[in-house]
Formats: C-alpha cells, structure tokens, sequence
C-alpha cells in the first residue's frame, strides 16, 4: 500500500473513531487495511487525549472499544503494533496526548517513520 493510501485510511479511521464518520462498517475495513503501528497509536491515541472521566468522551470510546473486538484482524493489529519498535520509539520521545487537535500530524510523522 502507498504512503498516500495508508494516509488516506489511517485519517478515515482516526474520523471515523472520532466523530462516527463514516460508519463502523468501513472504520473496520480501514483498520484492517493500515499498519499495525497506526491502528495501535490511533487507538492509544483517542484514549490518551478523549479521557474516561469525560462523559463526552463516552461515544468516542465505545467506538474504540467496538472497533478492538470487531475482528480477529484488527485485535491482532493492534497487538502486533503495540509491540512494534516504531511504536515503542514513538512513546519513548512524545506524548500522544501532546498531538490533541493534531491527530493527522501524528499519523503523518508515524508513517513517515514506517516508510523511512
């Protein structure tokens, strides 16, 4: 998959997760398709800045949850990805919570790290 399309997918999953657009259906779809790495830090992502304390948050983190038990795939993505040494650089030098309002920022430098 292209850097572009991973892009593509990755923004269409973090909105999706995010805002409920578009549906579940394709959240899945698009999780299934993107690097392990982004599925973990998307997911780590909306959980770090989109607190349970937050009774807004509540829909966000449904959506999180739903889209970690859809399939057997994305379980294992997220898995794969936590353990991934990109993810465990990532933690290492940023705070996922510093990207709030900049979550295509942190999937731009993800990728870019991936690719490099």
């Amino acid at each position: 998959m292209s850097a572009a399309q991973e892009r593509r997918d990755g923004i269409d999953l973090l909105h999706a997760l995010e805002n409920g657009v578009p549906s579940a259906s394709s959240a899945v779809a698009a999780a299934e398709r993107i690097d392990p790495v982004l599925v973990y830090a998307i997911v780590s992502y909306l959980r770090a800045v989109h607190r349970a304390s937050d009774p807004a948050a509540s829909p966000i983190l449904e959506r999180v949850v739903k889209l970690t038990s859809a399939s057997a795939t994305v379980l294992r993505k997220h898995r794969d990805g936590e353990s991934d040494p990109v993810s465990r650089w990532f933690e290492s030098e940023h705070e996922y919570r510093d990207f709030r309002g900049r979550g295509e920022d942190l999937i731009d430098l993800l990728i870019e790290k991936i690719e490099g």
